[in-house]
């Protein structure tokens, strides 16, 4: 075999399983000529020499949601890997881990996935490999087990902060999220160093839940037009104009605010406190989603609407690849 090298200091050896690496790696590195030679004459990649290593088409396929504008090829390529992939799993020809891993990819590639919980599935899936690299292997859990304690810790502290406001208790209409709503600053805040963003946005959505519940299923209309107005003012001395039990999700807001503030006056940007107030200040009637918004502008159907919408996120992940 001989090294393909396109970076300084780095060489890969390729094989014929590995042409879909080969594929990405010549596109990073400019050389999309390299890429056409896949192609046959009619403009369409090579079946025959490509869709039997379902590894390496898996490889293509993670590979090419890294496209940017401009990279048509990429495109293709993401359209061409995920029919073929499709066509493989339906074959049931191939292992049932990688089976599994191609079926998880197909739903969740990693570019758009939890990174941490991509890395525990990583795992699982790597342990049944052929060849794995045993001391990586190793590497890999201890990272995880080491990060993993790191984040009970967190919502142990979490919790206690939620035990201590009784809220469940006091108003038994309301769902108990808690560890739900941990679970999305965690997808959006992964790395360690997070933490106080982790713990302030699983706050804010611990107290959004229940707000929620008592605006869906428990509050009377005049209860919660009056709720509104004195959330708006963001005023404690309007608490008392409150029934008792919305006086408690207005104390505990107030508190989750207070505790913001104390936190960023430690970070030297308590300015940040005053912006959400200011906002809160601001009166606002039915924000209309995006979905709406398209249809009354283009005056398009939903579905015709939705699929605008998809095609713009798609390009949005285009820009993020740019600046990455």
């Amino acid at each position: 075999m001989s090294p393909v090298v396109c970076f300084p200091h780095i060489s890969i050896y390729m094989s014929p399983l590995n042409n879909y690496i080969k594929l990405f790696l010549c596109w990073f590195c400019g050389e999309t000529d390299t890429l056409n030679k896949f192609k046959d004459e009619k403009g369409n990649f090579k079946e025959d020499d490509l869709v039997a290593d379902a590894r390496g088409m898996l490889g293509l396929y993670e590979a090419s949601y890294h496209r940017v504008h401009g990279e048509d090829i990429l495109d293709e390529a993401l359209a061409f890997t995920t029919t073929q992939l499709k066509s493989i799993i339906a074959t049931q020809l191939i292992s049932p881990p990688l089976a599994a891993e191609i079926s998880h990819a197909l739903k969740r590639p990693i570019r758009k996935g939890v990174v941490r919980k991509g890395a525990w599935l990583y795992i699982s899936t790597y342990q049944q490999k052929e060849g794995e690299i045993e001391a990586l292997l190793k590497l890999a859990q201890l990272d995880f087990n080491l990060v993993q304690k790191m984040h009970q810790e967190e919502l142990s502290s979490i919790t206690k902060w939620w035990k201590d406001l009784d809220l469940p208790t006091k108003l038994p209409y309301a769902r108990d999220r808690l560890v739900e709503g941990y679970y999305w600053p965690l997808a959006a805040f992964f790395e360690p160093h997070y933490a106080l963003g982790r713990s302030m946005l699983t706050k804010a959505i611990a107290m959004l839940s229940v707000i929620d519940d008592t605006y869906d299923a428990y509050g009377t209309l005049e209860e919660l037009e009056l709720f509104t107005k004195v959330i708006e003012s963001f005023d404690i001395s309007m608490k008392d104009e409150l029934p008792e039990y919305m006086k408690e999700i207005y104390q505990a807001l107030l508190g989750v605010y207070s505790s913001y503030e104390q936190e960023m006056a430690k970070e030297g940007r308590s300015d940040c406190i005053f912006h959400v107030k200011e906002a809160f200040e601001q009166s606002r009637g039915h924000v209309a989603s995006a979905v709406e918004c398209y249809i009354k502008q283009y005056g398009v159907s939903e579905q015709e609407a939705c699929y605008e919408l998809n095609k713009q996120v798609e390009n949005a992940w285009k820009d993020i690849n740019e600046r990455s």
